[in-house]
């Protein structure tokens, strides 16, 4: 299973960290650029390949500063006097958003050279400039999706880890 993982996280090294989403608590990263067309209509901006992240996970930058996942709900950073109204739910209200965007927007090029599997279905993603992505997802917690890989490219490509492995 381990070799499988290996295979499928390969795909999005040396392709850019190009944007991040989230839905409640799930991260997504993008990687590379594609354009998704909704039935409506609508053309989203995507990565070529999209992580998305349902477990723990914690991105440390070259300074040795961490982006949590634990973030999500905490307030972001503003100057003056916080808004008295505080919904983690709403995109770009949480410090975890805030610190992902203001990384997206600093311009620099994030990509994963090397990556190394680790215990119960977690994953290192070492970024040129010495950034890392670890995922550990946790096994003590009932859950039945940790992380998913999948392609936007329309040629099927999804990997799927949860509490029963590869699913």
């Amino acid at each position: 299973m381990q070799e499988q993982l290996q295979q499928g996280l390969e795909k999005i090294l040396d392709l850019p960290l190009t944007k991040t989403t989230r839905n409640e608590t799930v991260q997504y990263f993008h990687f590379g650029r594609a354009h998704y067309t909704t039935p409506q209509g609508l053309i989203l901006d995507v990565g070529t390949y999209t992580l998305a992240v349902n477990c723990p996970w914690q991105l440390v930058l070259p300074n040795g500063d961490s982006i949590k996942h634990s973030e999500v709900f905490m307030r972001k950073r503003e100057a003056g006097m916080p808004s008295l109204k505080f919904d983690w739910k709403v995109p770009g209200a949480n410090l975890r958003d805030q610190r992902l965007q203001e990384l997206i927007n600093a311009g620099g090029t994030m990509s994963p050279q090397r990556l190394e599997t680790t215990d119960n279905n977690g994953f290192i993603l070492y970024f040129e400039y010495g950034a890392k992505l670890i995922v550990t997802p946790d096994t003590t917690k009932e859950q039945e999706l940790y992380w998913q890989l999948f392609s936007n490219t329309g040629d099927g490509f999804s990997l799927s880890i949860g509490e029963a492995g590869i699913l």
